[in-house]
């Protein structure tokens, strides 16, 4: 086993007017390695966690399909904060193993916003790894920078002790 490979940061916006941005995500079930000798069975939005990051510009219109693996037993979702209106996109993307569902929004504020699994129990989704970030850049774009950085936070809260080897629960 291996650990899980890194999202990269998502390129900058390089146009100035506002256009239609598909986004393709698939719901995954990755077992890899948390630390050494502990591996754990992940559950991903693109096989990382996070989830990869996704950049458009104020004023797109985003186009959001998400996939769930058939091999996946569980129902998953979308809950994007940077989506106006209750849910941010996740009554419509509940989808079953081996199903799609699709969601239209336009990015109306800019900023950055986390995207998360909506499906109950969030919480379980959410810690199992089923989170990511959306960045809505202002319409002017943002200063060039020497590098970016994308950071989240999580953590796992493993059954059994500290430093156990093995797949964990």
């Amino acid at each position: 086993l291996t650990r899980l490979p890194q999202p990269q940061v998502a390129p900058a916006v390089s146009r100035s007017e506002p256009a239609l941005v598909k986004v393709d995500l698939e719901t995954t079930q990755v077992t890899a390695l948390l630390a050494d000798g502990v591996a754990y069975n992940f559950w991903t939005f693109d096989g990382t966690v996070p989830g990869p990051m996704i950049r458009v510009r104020q004023g797109d219109t985003v186009e959001l399909t998400l996939r769930n693996s058939p091999a996946i037993p569980v129902t998953h979702s979308i809950n994007l904060h940077a989506v106006n209106g209750p849910g941010g996109g996740s009554v419509d993307t509940q989808v079953a193993p081996g199903d799609q569902g699709t969601i239209r929004f336009m990015a109306l504020h800019p900023g950055v916003y986390v995207y998360h699994c909506m499906t109950p129990i969030v919480s379980q989704h959410v810690a199992n790894g089923m989170y990511g970030m959306i960045v809505v850049e202002p319409p002017d774009g943002l200063p060039p920078v020497d590098r970016e950085f994308y950071l989240m936070q999580g953590e796992f809260y493993l059954q059994g002790n500290r430093g156990q080897p093995g797949l964990r629960d």
